[in-house]
């Protein structure tokens, strides 16, 4: 049965879409074959959302810019998710929207906002997949000619580039969120011939993470795993007990070196770990992402809950371990090969609460079943590395 509040959201949500459909009979759209053999010179892509949101976009940008070769790429981000996205090849530009501190007053959101229509953006793509009408708001302000996003709940009376419709929320299709992106583009002619998520690091962050490993003692023969037991929301994140009990086995059975990764605002995470661990792990706190993501990259394997964190793995091509609860697993699941997601299927997942006052999901996760995924993952990469010729 549904709750007070999810009767009202879906109420609301209904005739927001009456609404603001009804107007839609007084706007200038263009189907796809309109669209074609247009000259497209400046693209915008708003992105305003997690950072495991922006590293499931990546694909899109590699697309748009073998689609428009000629074209600048340029993107809209968050003081947080930017760095996903940082030398990434196929970006030009990136303007960061800072809501929290530069960007706080309505004077400053005006001017900057205004700054970003005088580019004269000939398209501007906001694929954000949810109800919200935020994105789609600014993606109306900034772009004057083209403007694409997702068409559900009313959203689309703020572009002007038809997309079938999808009834809202989508929740039945089995289809990955980086497929639902290549759907949005392919209305713009955009094919696709690499849907994996990408990261672009420099030598010299790698260097650096490399010298930040062998200041802990770590050697290049070293069986190195990573593992992050936290999560953006509560419910995702499976119990750090459970955690603290894989690492100690790791690292009594395999005399693996563990790095237990933790975000600036996990120290209480961080803390219970450490009560729980028998065999101590090398703590590596306080990195910037950029940071994280260079120091990962010396990972053999990652185990997480279902995050940001996942999803950079996978864009580096680390194989992983992780825990999924209260999420869609079709649009979440880590993009690529190489990975073990451990989910229990209950009556009431996906319910997509952050908080949960049983937990079922999760706590039905066992520390055998997440150790078993991990053996068999070391076995996997064993066998890869014997197969490997020497050099």
């Amino acid at each position: 049965m549904k709750s007070r509040n999810e009767i009202i959201g879906y109420i609301y949500l209904r005739l927001r879409n009456i609404v603001l459909r009804s107007l839609l009979l007084f706007t200038k759209a263009y189907s796809s074959e309109e669209l074609s053999g247009i000259d497209i010179s400046n693209v915008l892509v708003v992105k305003l959302d997690r950072i495991g949101d922006m590293v499931m976009t990546t694909p899109i940008f590699r697309a748009l810019k073998k689609g428009w070769p000629n074209a600048q790429i340029s993107v809209l981000v968050n003081p947080v998710n930017k760095s996903a996205i940082n030398n990434n090849p196929f970006i030009d530009s990136i303007y960061v929207y800072d809501k929290e501190k530069k960007h706080k007053s309505l004077n400053s959101k005006i001017h900057f906002f205004r700054s970003i229509r005088e580019k004269e953006f000939d398209l501007v793509i906001d694929p954000y997949l949810d109800y919200e009408l935020k994105t789609s708001f600014i993606t109306r302000f900034v772009g004057s000619k083209f403007r694409l996003g997702f068409e559900f709940a009313g959203r689309e009376i703020f572009y002007n580039i038809r997309y079938p419709a999808r009834a809202f929320p989508v929740l039945t299709e089995k289809k990955h969120i980086v497929d639902y992106y290549f759907d949005l583009i392919s209305s713009l002619g955009i094919k696709a011939d690499r849907k994996q998520p990408e990261i672009f690091l420099t030598s010299g962050e790698k260097e650096n993470a490399s010298q930040r490993l062998k200041s802990k003692g770590l050697k290049p023969e070293d069986k190195v795993i990573g593992i992050h037991p936290g999560a953006h929301y509560e419910s995702q994140r499976w119990p750090v007990e459970k955690f603290a009990a894989v690492s100690d086995y790791l690292i009594t059975r395999y005399n693996a070196k563990i790095i237990l990764f933790a975000g600036r605002a996990e120290k209480q995470l961080l803390s219970e770990f450490r009560g729980y661990a028998v065999n101590t792990p090398i703590f590596l706190e306080d990195l910037s992402l950029r940071e994280f993501m260079s120091t990962l990259s010396h990972c053999s394997l990652f185990l997480c809950n279902n995050s940001g964190p996942l999803h950079i793995a996978a864009a580096l091509n680390i194989p992983t371990v992780s825990t999924m609860g209260p999420t869609i697993p079709y649009h979440w699941w880590p993009y690529g090969k190489d990975h073990i997601v451990l989910r229990k299927n209950v009556d009431c997942s996906p319910c997509k609460k952050g908080i949960c006052e049983t937990h079922e999901c999760m706590e039905l996760i066992t520390t055998n079943d997440f150790i078993a995924a991990v053996e068999s993952q070391i076995r996997a990469l064993d066998k890869g590395a014997k197969s490997c010729p020497t050099a």
